[in-house]
């Protein structure tokens, strides 16, 4: 499901018109209220007062398409017996290994706007999230005494530490809390999670706006209320409201594109559009009605910031602020900084380009979090492995059930058809014809295809046909290293902590996935130490520009001059097998090229050349500035065409001094000139393949249950090259 934070201003602002009875701006609006309904409905869960609960997070199951909303997929306990019992049995489905977290939500009361982030959080910690009933109207003082009374309930009687994590409204919670625990010298707070936290309410006229909003409600006409076709003006101006102040530059990017997509062709499109546009309207007058919203803007959170602001910096907590830089609800930006010098042990996460609901699926709180200052599983304390020498395969079964989901999807799509190189120069089908590792390692060189997703079917190939465990040196970015991002405007990965090392993230795209099987980042010292301990590596010398290069620059290097991993792959006696790859550019059409977008008007080309310049080069001797990270406008063509993999002649390095430049410099162009006939040849017989077209391919495979047949192999052995 799509991020609560990018579907509300397109609920409340841009319903599309209708094409069947059930039209995506309806389903939109039934998806959110099921949601709500799921959020309300918990099966385990204790009320600390009529209207203030606590609610466990179902942790997803092994299988890949379980949620934490899969309710009935879980045995849970229930608190109708002896509450302490059932938290104990709670801890006991994780035999005490989860750390708590507990969530506190904004002023929506339901956490809504973190969703996307319960399944991450559920599967590594003991999850649970306060929930406030849309009519409450408790005090601040009273909140603050329900959720001391849930941790002491949870946490205190039974030796725990409790992780607090607040949202905008709970992120003035959770200080008071804490707070709380430190006048009682005896605090089972481990760490706090500010996130565009309210503290910095007082610095903002909503205590203006607020009440005038809440006013229209006595413009309604509630004895007309059961025959009401139209928005009350709450919700229609408390929707336009939000509309204008919640969404980020990437959420109203999506707006816009639903506008531009609105065709309204007769009487019956207009009427729908303006039903569904009251039924989102109505939602926000339901979810927080306006005379709770009065009472929330007016008592509680002026209440809540006299109480936390003077007393903030008496908190030596380890703390976490995650800041939305577009955040146009409140003083954020502002306020973080603030808070990163009241408190002494912080981690200050500067989300460049999100907004006030910056928890969507862009960002991981949980690696976040992991990764910080609090240390849930005291990671700080255990010895780093060393990434080079302490790598180790993952088991046969880990490795199956990734290629299974991740990379079969992939080859479904592609039909990759790899071919291997003789001593004599000779193709032939299959990889029987790679070296053996002898005396130095194997050093795959191959040239990235747009988009860089060819990485996963080559190591995969690699181990499935000739159990040949190859280290991919890969990007920055794509490893998720901190500060891959200039600064701490940061934006972490997408991954799931395993404590067990055995996950159940299907993604051989994410970070965790690349690093089990084997990758490291590309740095000189990480090369030149897997050449110099024997291992196998992946190369890329292409890096970035291959990746997005321009439309004319499709099957062709765009190297660097110099001629560095060839001197150390001699030092070490390494073999070079050349890997020509192709089929990605043929599945796209570029429209504008990276270099073309930083030229483009209205402040885009800017925004992008900012975001590039951002990111930090994955080659040593560069500036940021001259490793484009801008990828091109493309669209794709339809179905993927076809991949060819072609291993061309190994060549080997035992008989070069790795001080003779000009030696090295010829076996450099000797590696780009065989990478260049597996281009040549390819693009030349590939026009014999009887299924290149896409669509009669994946037919014929469907229905046959293998692999479409490509074209004679001997179409390939042409003009040898001579690498000597």
């Amino acid at each position: 499901m799509r991020s609560f934070a990018s579907l509300v201003p397109l609920l409340f602002a841009t319903p599309s018109p209708p094409t069947t009875d059930i039209t995506p701006a309806s389903k939109l609006v039934s998806d959110i209220k099921g949601l709500l309904n799921d959020l309300d409905t918990a099966p385990l869960s204790r009320h600390y007062s009529p209207t203030l609960k606590f609610s466990f997070v179902n942790p997803p199951n092994a299988t890949a398409s379980s949620t934490w909303r899969d309710h009935d997929k879980h045995q849970l306990p229930t608190f109708e017996a002896d509450p302490k019992s059932t938290f104990e049995q709670i801890a006991a489905t994780h035999n005490s290994t989860k750390p708590i977290a507990v969530l506190l939500p904004g002023l929506d009361g339901f956490g809504i706007s973190a969703t996307e982030q319960f399944n991450d959080m559920a599967e590594n910690f003991e999850f649970w999230r306060m929930s406030v009933s849309v009519n409450d109207k408790s005090s601040f003082t009273s909140m603050t005494d329900a959720v001391v009374k849930f941790i002491d309930d949870i946490a205190v009687k039974h030796g725990r530490e409790v992780l607090l994590i607040g949202e905008s409204y709970g992120g003035l919670l959770a200080p008071s809390v804490a707070i709380r625990y430190k006048i009682r010298q005896e605090s089972p707070i481990k760490g706090l999670v500010l996130v565009n936290p309210a503290t910095s309410f007082d610095k903002t006229q909503w205590t203006t706006l607020g009440p005038l909003l809440a006013s229209l409600r006595y413009l309604e006409n509630k004895e007309n209320e059961p025959a009401r076709r139209f928005p009350t003006p709450y919700s229609v101006l408390g929707g336009l409201t939000l509309s204008a102040l919640i969404p980020d530059s990437n959420q109203f990017g999506r707006i816009l594109d639903t506008l531009s997509g609105l065709p309204v062709q007769n009487a019956d499109d207009l009427a729908q559009i303006f039903k569904t546009m009251g039924n989102g309207f109505d939602l926000l007058a339901e979810l927080l009605p306006a005379d709770i919203l009065e009472h929330r803007l007016t008592r509680l959170l002026p209440a809540g910031s006299a109480v936390v602001n003077p007393r903030i910096s008496s908190l030596d907590l380890p703390t976490v602020i995650i800041s939305g830089q577009e955040d146009n609800l409140l003083p954020t930006k502002e306020e973080a900084e603030r808070l990163s010098k009241e408190f002494p042990n912080n981690n200050l996460i500067r989300v460049s380009g999100s907004g006030h609901w910056v928890l969507d699926d862009r960002l991981n709180l949980t690696e976040i979090i992991v990764d910080s200052q609090i240390d849930p599983f005291k990671k700080r304390l255990e010895k780093p492995i060393d990434p080079i020498t302490g790598w180790k395969k993952p088991s046969e079964e880990y490795t199956r059930h990734t290629i299974e989901n991740s990379v079969k999807p992939l080859r479904r799509l592609t039909s990759p058809v790899f071919f291997s190189t003789d001593k004599e120069g000779k193709r032939r089908k299959g990889l029987s014809e790679l070296p053996t590792q002898n005396e130095g390692p194997l050093l795959f060189v191959a040239n990235h295809q747009f988009g860089g997703l060819d990485l996963g079917m080559i190591i995969a190939e690699l181990v499935e046909e000739r159990d040949l465990w190859v280290r991919g040196l890969a990007h920055p970015i794509a490893m998720g290293v901190a500060g891959a991002i200039n600064g701490d405007e940061q934006v972490a990965s997408r991954r799931t902590i395993r404590t067990d090392g055995n996950g159940d993230n299907n993604n051989f795209f994410s970070t965790d996935r690349f690093k089990d099987f084997g990758a490291v980042v590309v740095t000189p010292r990480n090369y030149y130490r897997l050449m110099q301990t024997g291992q196998n590596a992946l190369l890329f010398p292409g890096g970035v520009k291959e990746v997005f290069h321009g439309k004319d620059e499709a099957y062709k290097l765009i190297w660097p001059e110099n001629v560095d991993f060839v001197r150390t792959a001699a030092r070490f006696n390494a073999t070079i097998v050349p890997i020509s790859a192709l089929g990605a550019a043929d599945s796209v059409n570029i429209l504008i090229d990276g270099p073309e977008i930083l030229k483009l008007p209205f402040g885009i080309g800017e925004r992008a050349a900012n975001s590039s310049a951002n990111i930090v080069s994955a080659r040593f001797n560069q500036n940021n500035t001259d490793e484009l990270f801008q990828p091109p406008f493309a669209l794709p063509k339809g179905l993927p065409a076809r991949h060819y993999f072609v291993f061309g002649e190994a060549i080997s390095t035992d008989h070069i001094d790795p001080k003779d430049k000009d030696g090295c410099a010829k076996l450099y162009k000797a590696v780009q000139d065989e990478m260049n006939r597996g281009f040549d040849d390819v693009l030349h017989a590939r026009k014999e393949d009887p299924f290149a077209d896409t669509a009669r391919r994946i037919a014929y495979e469907q229905l046959a249950g293998r692999a479409a047949p490509t074209f004679p192999v001997e179409l390939l052995n042409r003009k040898k090259v001579n690498t000597t």
